[in-house]
């Protein structure tokens, strides 16, 4: 297998210099995952694109989604940059790492996205049990549904970019 290249500002496009700083400024960097896809002309527009989109899902929400699908795809990037992103939404260490298990205690409804996220991520969609009917009865609807698809699609672009490329995880290193 050979090593992926990195891009970097001197040998990307201009529009891709200019969604460099866009992630500049919303996380501080360009993370190495969002670097990876300027290798493609349009892919990192695509994917900020697909990224920043509206959804009915809170950033919070998302958040969970993330996490889940990235603990079930074990993708050690994104577990250690959505570990990081979580933080700073307000989740403590210890609900991290519930999160991550599909052990959520502390939020009904979280507990619902996490599970339903859950389950897509690991069934390739075929829902098991009550998940949905749980989903619904935490207040969520079929646009909810629809946004937690989308976000599990997210998440596993991410992670099966990681898994081709292996890009140095430049976020605090949490254990798989």
């Amino acid at each position: 297998m050979s090593d992926f290249l990195m891009p970097n500002e001197q040998n990307i496009s201009e529009k891709n210099k200019k969604i460099f700083g866009e992630l500049k400024g919303l996380f501080g960097v360009v993370p190495n995952i969002f670097a990876a896809f300027a290798s493609s002309e349009n892919g990192l527009e695509n994917y900020f694109n697909y990224l920043t989109q509206k959804s009915s899902l809170s950033d919070r929400e998302r958040e969970v989604v993330s996490l889940v699908v990235s603990q079930v795809n074990q993708c050690p990037y994104c577990l250690s940059f959505h570990s990081a992103i979580a933080a700073r939404l307000g989740f403590s260490n210890e609900q991290i790492l519930d999160i991550r298990a599909n052990d959520i205690r502390f939020d009904r409804k979280l507990k619902a996205v996490a599970a339903l996220a859950h389950n897509i991520a690991f069934t390739k969609g075929r829902i098991v049990g009550d998940i949905l009917e749980d989903f619904y009865e935490a207040g969520y609807d079929q646009g909810h549904l629809v946004d937690v698809v989308l976000a599990v699609g997210n998440i596993t672009t991410l992670n099966l970019l990681y898994a081709i490329t292996n890009v140095p995880i430049d976020w605090p290193k949490v254990a798989v």
